[in-house]
């Protein structure tokens, strides 16, 4: 049993197709035919059956599945060895909506422990990130959103991290109390991953506010600039507010959003070195956090 055999097998599986399997997997389709009987051979069971011009999986196959993903998940983690023996690397991923100051802390973080490379992976949403570390492309990530039970994964809620509304210093909403989604009729709101499920949560609850006016910006630190500059008004998570505005900008709470579902989890693949510095960084996210308030 192989690491292209149970790719093919995969691939099969989700196209319900030898001829589209190989086309995914630039081999001809004999190719193919070839890998999956050779697996078959090994498991001495079918994991195929046709019907017609249709594949199906059998039981066989549908038990299989599981175990020819988590096989290729270990195979993708054992490539690693030599470079954890050589030199310390973690990989640590962020969805949208965290500061340079909360990365910075947590740079500082892995710094003090010494002797470790670190790459950031950032730009990417929550999904994406939780499949990177299950492939274990990624070491560590920050999350909107719980990976269900994995026996390579370690998940753990962190805090939440409240949406909210930052204003221009001198803006006339700074005074209002409390503040309410009516109150932004007619404003310019600013944000940023537009496209995410957390704004699209945040777009249902705007909906009853009237006449405003949008401004998409490519990350946190252009919005909370516009808003100092007094171009809109931005909403955010309250980790996403790097501490160097905190002079010239007003951050302000509407119930409705704060109810908003956002939570930050952290998860981790399981290994002796990656277990070590995941305790060390969550201290210092968890510092982080509570030192704003």
């Amino acid at each position: 049993m192989n690491e292209s055999q149970l790719e093919t097998f995969l691939t099969v599986s989700e196209y319900k197709s030898y001829s589209k399997a190989a086309d995914a997997l630039n081999v001809t389709q004999p190719t193919v035919t070839s890998r999956i009987k050779s697996l078959e051979d090994i498991l001495k069971c079918e994991l195929f059956t046709r019907t017609g011009h249709e594949i199906s999986l059998t039981e066989e196959g549908i038990i299989f599945t599981e175990y020819a993903k988590n096989i290729l998940i270990n195979i993708n983690h054992s490539k690693e060895i030599k470079n954890m023996v050589k030199a310390p690397v973690i990989k640590v991923g962020f969805s949208p909506g965290y500061s340079y100051s909360f990365i910075i802390e947590l740079l500082k973080a892995v710094k003090s422990i010494g002797n470790i490379d670190v790459q950031i992976a950032d730009g990417y949403d929550s999904v994406s990130l939780n499949e990177k570390v299950l492939l274990g492309e990624v070491d560590l990530v920050f999350t909107r959103d719980m990976l269900p039970n994995s026996p390579y994964i370690t998940s753990e809620y962190l805090f939440d991290n409240n949406l909210v509304v930052v204003l221009p210093i001198d803006h006339q909403l700074c005074k209002k109390q409390p503040l309410t989604i009516e109150d932004l009729n007619g404003e310019t709101i600013l944000s940023y991953k537009r496209n995410s499920e957390l704004w699209k949560s945040i777009d249902h609850k705007l909906i009853s506010a009237h006449d405003i006016t949008r401004i998409e910006v490519e990350n946190n630190e252009m919005l909370l600039n516009a808003v100092a500059n007094e171009l809109g008004i931005g909403i955010i998570p309250e980790l996403g507010i790097d501490k160097k505005y905190k002079s010239s900008i007003v951050i302000k709470k509407i119930k409705t959003l704060t109810n908003i579902q956002n939570k930050v989890y952290v998860q981790y693949r399981i290994n002796s070195q990656i277990e070590k510095l995941a305790k060390k960084i969550i201290y210092s996210v968890i510092n982080h956090k509570y030192s704003g308030e």
